[in-house]
């Protein structure tokens, strides 16, 4: 999957993120203030926009923004994934799954994708990186090996401690798997640090955040929290997905505790495989 040739509508990739608390206000995110690029915005017209199916294929297909909306049963799925494109690639077996959920994307919460979150299409890859989920797409190729992009070779790799440096990493790049699902977590997002709490009359101050599955192992089914570095830890309330999410799988839990004021506040989440390790 790739992108290239496009007139870009900024000189620098926009990189930002709204403030923790606020990320957790709301348990479908809104569209403006989380953008991860590595490169600029394009502007495409819709219009002339072409996705090309190419490669290990009996026929080529070039399918309009157009076809893609009309010809296509539409499929609505709810992930939570990182900002990213360029180049990537994800297993075929995967991608042809109906029950991954690997989908193309042309609206997002209701509307039509913003430029700055790949209009008009791209890839949503649930439970796998978001490095994987392609702005802007105008190809897909089906091959033998992964994409050879530099960002799928040279970045989102997990290297050894003995990679210290630019150097030393390069025995490594091409050896060392790029990642693809992602392991299960969990945020504490409020309080952040730095914040004055009030004290309850029962020596507990309240907590929020939220977790993420591990790959296709959702939903997160529990949280723990703890407020004494790991000796105790207090099952946190989980806060229920809207009605209209149909399908939690893919999706992050925002949930809630009271816990006992001591220094640090460690926390880990379930899926369906077991505790953050």
């Amino acid at each position: 999957m790739a992108t290239v040739g496009y007139e870009y509508s900024a000189e620098e990739p926009l990189n930002r993120e709204p403030p923790v608390e606020d990320l957790v206000s709301s348990f479908f995110t809104e569209s403006d203030g989380y953008d991860r690029n590595h490169g600029p915005i394009p502007h495409i017209d819709a219009s002339e926009h072409i996705v090309r199916v190419d490669g290990a294929v009996e026929n080529i297909l070039e399918l309009s923004v157009d076809q893609l909306h009309k010809d296509f049963e539409q499929h609505e799925v709810t992930p939570c994934q990182e900002e990213s494109w360029y180049g990537g690639s994800i297993e075929l077996e995967r991608a042809m799954r109906e029950d991954a959920d690997v989908v193309l994307a042309l609206e997002m919460n209701g509307n039509s994708l913003s430029p700055n979150h790949g209009y008009p299409v791209r890839v949503v890859a649930p439970g796998i990186a978001g490095a994987r989920s392609v702005k802007w797409l105008d190809c897909i190729t089906v091959q033998l090996r992964e994409s050879a992009n530099f960002y799928q070779q040279h970045d989102y790799k997990v290297l050894p401690p003995e990679a210290v440096d630019g150097e030393s990493a390069k025995q490594y790049w091409h050896t060392v798997p790029a990642i693809q699902d992602m392991p299960v977590n969990s945020v504490v997002a409020v309080p952040k640090s730095g914040d004055t709490v009030a004290v309850s009359p029962d020596g507990t101050i309240p907590v929020k955040g939220y977790a993420l599955p591990s790959g296709e192992n959702g939903p997160v089914t529990k949280v723990e929290v703890s407020s004494d570095e790991g000796k105790t830890w207090n099952e946190a309330d989980l806060i229920s997905h809207p009605e209209d999410c149909e399908n939690t799988k893919w999706a992050w839990i925002l949930w809630r505790a009271a816990v006992k004021v001591e220094p640090g506040h460690p926390r880990y989440a379930l899926d369906d495989i077991g505790p953050l390790a």
